[in-house]
């Protein structure tokens, strides 16, 4: 029999830890910290604080509380006080002696999918609201990747325990963004249809017509258009013109106090150049300054990759990573489309090649970046979420690169 050389007990003892070289293993690591630690001490002293981001006083869910006090103020007939910030103050305050700072802030067709809520108790809306959220993220989700196993992923994500600890429309924006963008190619009616009810949350369809345009998909656009318009026509006709001109020209105050805030606890948990920019101390016109070089950098470079021959889901990835770079204000609960994306880059999802160890690492932090963030606001006093989407923005620009070169695989090159 051979005997054994030095190097072979070595080979031994590793084989005996290929948990460690198991990408899943890391990820759920990565997931599991986060999970009992986000975003500023362990999560049962977060779930319990209160303060400027989260509060207690009044039963869970956070930020649900805007709308469910938005189905009620529809159903008893005071839709006019929606758009009133002093009046939406004081319906709250008369229900619970605060109004916690929140405001409602979104489109009058937002009410159609909200007003059977008001129906319910605030515990029993909420857990509809966010459990059929979510169940539409994950269904979304598993369509879009072939499977389940995305959905287990999502489950354990930081975004999905922000999101239903805070109450907010994430997993909608989620479903929404990610069913659109992913599906347009073998389903362009339905894709369009979802583009049109993403104006729930028009600001995160901001780069959507550009890529439209760039790859001539004048179907998508057709079909969006349509959907919605019929959309707003329908909530005229049920609610009148009014609520649209207060949207439109009555909610400058509320909106502009929140860009202008300067709250450390506010300015932390933001995602974008523009929040890290003023918690790090700059003036509004440097932020701003920022922020506009950030997107001038991000519609460039979604411009390049949706051009190029890359392969659709760098496309895709490309799409949601500009986006975030481009808008002003993302909190820290909006980033569902961003953690499908860097789990699909993570797993290498129809790729013979997964990425290597820095590229993994960068998409861990994406998919766990509200953690990490939390983190270095708390400990240096820093905002690094951007930091994290610029990365990735370059990243994807490399790629093509390497996806167009003569010496590509062709496996690689098609579509997933």
């Amino acid at each position: 029999m051979k005997a054994a050389t030095p190097a072979e007990p070595r080979r031994a003892w590793a084989s005996g830890f290929t948990l460690l070289n198991d990408r899943r293993f890391w990820l759920a690591f990565a997931f599991l910290v986060t999970l009992l630690g986000f975003p500023r001490g362990m999560l049962t002293g977060w779930i319990t604080r209160t303060g400027e981001v989260y509060s207690t006083t009044h039963p869970g869910g956070g930020d649900f509380i805007v709308f469910w006090i938005a189905s009620r103020m529809l159903l008893e007939g005071h839709l006019s006080g929606l758009f009133d910030p002093s009046q939406f103050s004081r319906y709250i305050i008369d229900l619970y002696g605060s109004d916690f700072g929140v405001r409602w802030l979104y489109p009058p067709h937002f009410l159609f999918l909200l007003a059977p809520l008001g129906l319910f108790p605030y515990l029993v809306a909420y857990g509809l609201f966010m459990g059929g959220s979510l169940a539409a993220f994950l269904f979304v989700a598993a369509r879009v990747w072939g499977d389940r196993s995305v959905a287990l992923w999502l489950l354990i994500a930081p975004v999905t325990a922000l999101g239903i600890l805070i109450g907010q429309t994430c997993f909608i924006v989620g479903a929404l963004f990610v069913a659109a963008i992913y599906l347009w190619d073998e389903r362009p009616i339905l894709a369009g249809i979802l583009l049109g009810l993403l104006t729930v949350k028009p600001q995160f369809g901001v780069l959507i017509p550009l890529v439209l345009l760039l790859e001539r998909r004048f179907l998508v656009i057709a079909v969006a258009s349509v959907t919605a318009t019929a959309l707003i026509g329908a909530s005229i006709l049920a609610f009148g013109i009014e609520p649209w001109r207060a949207f439109l020209f009555g909610l400058q105050d509320p909106t502009g106090a929140i860009l202008l805030s300067e709250r450390d606890a506010f300015l932390s948990v933001q995602m974008t150049v523009y929040g890290a920019a003023r918690y790090f101390g700059l003036s509004f016109a440097a932020a701003a300054g920022l922020q506009g070089m950030s997107a001038l950098f991000a519609v460039g470079s979604l411009v390049y990759v949706t051009l190029s021959s890359a392969r659709r889901d760098t496309k895709a990835a490309m799409l949601v990573t500009a986006t975030y770079l481009t808008l002003p204000y993302v909190l820290y609960y909006d980033l569902a489309a961003p953690t499908f994306v860097a789990l699909w880059l993570y797993f290498g999802h129809g790729r013979r090649a997964r990425p290597g160890i820095a590229v993994s690492a960068l998409l861990v932090g994406v998919a766990s970046i509200s953690f990490i963030n939390g983190a270095a606001t708390t400990l240096w006093h820093v905002n690094v979420a951007p930091v994290a989407f610029l990365a990735l923005a370059v990243f994807l620009i490399w790629s093509v690169g390497r996806e167009t070169s003569p010496g590509f695989d062709r496996f690689e090159n098609a579509r997933p």
